[in-house]
């Protein structure tokens, strides 16, 4: 029989649970956001419904929403045609949300750009990406941050033959399921913000935010209310990891004793400080 050690066990629980998290089902058995408005503030809006551009008033750190003017949402090369974008959206509303049907060009792909510069310094590792998504997962999609993406889906997701990171799935059951993705992720995919194109003080040029959808004609594309957000337990969670015992904090190790460069969202992690060696369970 196999030993299954408790820190082991440990180890296995926080890592189900990070996953856990990063798909979550966005209306419960009654029809309400299950997404936590009060934890969020410092929101960047990139495509967002009335009701949900209401909560953010006040709130709102930088804006991307496509006006028309200088930010846009192009659909590259036609390569989608218009979905079924009505019904009831991801936060209970009766809105419409982003639809597209891949064409038959053999690709597919759309961005939202701003044609000003915008100083993105601000995001850090207390910044989430939020966006949600339905319809079938078999086939998966790209999700793209400035210049890093990663994938949604049950199935790998490939681009110009390079495999790219899948982040999570949801459940085809027409139901509407919230994506939420820690920057301090993203950024380990790669240069977010590259210098090419203006570094992180002054980006321009490029998709502040895009999708790929692949090229089989038919897929559906069905996404609703993208922001990004600065979440506040986890702004507090990593003030406190940085001032445990009123130490610095001199390393931080997962339960496998491999030093992490960044403080991460969820999960068991082992905290070294001057004065102590301790286990934190960052929730």
């Amino acid at each position: 029989m196999k030993k299954i050690t408790l820190l082991g066990a440990i180890f296995a629980m926080a890592t189900m649970t990070a996953n856990a998290q990063t798909v979550t089902k966005a209306l419960d058995n009654d029809g309400n956001a299950t997404f936590n408005w009060a934890d969020a503030t410092e929101f960047v809006p990139i495509i967002t419904g009335e009701a949900e551009s209401a909560e953010m008033e006040g709130k709102i750190k930088d804006d991307f929403r496509p006006d028309d003017i200088t930010k846009h949402l192009y659909v590259w090369s036609g390569t989608y045609t218009a979905g079924d974008g009505s019904g009831i959206n991801s936060f209970g509303q009766v809105e419409d949300h982003t639809a597209f049907v891949v064409g038959n060009v053999g690709w597919s792909g759309f961005g939202i750009i701003d044609d000003n510069a915008h100083n993105l310094s601000f995001i850090d590792d207390s910044y989430i990406l939020h966006f949600a998504i339905k319809g079938n997962p078999a086939t998966s999609h790209a999700i793209g941050l400035g210049s890093v993406k990663f994938a949604i889906g049950d199935a790998p997701f490939v681009d110009n033959n390079t495999t790219v990171k899948n982040f999570g799935t949801w459940k085809n059951d027409g139901e509407w399921y919230y994506v939420d993705v820690p920057f301090s992720m993203i950024k380990k995919l790669g240069d977010v913000w590259p210098l090419s194109k203006g570094g992180p003080t002054a980006y321009k040029g490029d998709n502040f935010f895009f999708v790929l959808s692949g090229g089989v004609a038919g897929t559906e594309l069905h996404l609703d209310n993208i922001f990004l957000y600065k979440s506040k337990s986890l702004t507090t969670g990593i003030n406190n990891l940085n001032s445990t015992d009123n130490s610095k904090v001199e390393a931080i190790y997962d339960l496998q004793g491999r030093e992490l460069k960044d403080c991460p969202k969820h999960g068991v992690y082992i905290i070294k400080t001057a004065n102590s060696v301790k286990k934190v369970s960052v929730k």
